[in-house]
């Protein structure tokens, strides 16, 4: 997708990733969408979990985030 820098995106990652544990659960993708208007990136949650998730495992990898937006 190409939003972000690599340097932008992992600076992200790491400000939902509240846990510090390299994925991000759909309970920190939820507390951080509700901090900022329900979005990630500027794309809803939902849609962003559908297309960033690419092993349908319903968790975030550093990967994923990061080849989604960077």
């Amino acid at each position: 997708m190409g939003m972000m820098t690599p340097a932008e995106a992992e600076a992200v990652f790491n400000e939902i990733d509240t846990d510090a544990s390299g994925e991000i659960r759909l309970s920190e993708l939820r507390d951080y969408g509700m901090a900022n208007g329900g979005t990630v990136g500027g794309l809803k949650l939902a849609d962003f979990v559908r297309a960033a998730d690419s092993d349908g495992d319903r968790r975030i990898t550093r990967a994923e985030f990061t080849s989604y937006f960077a």
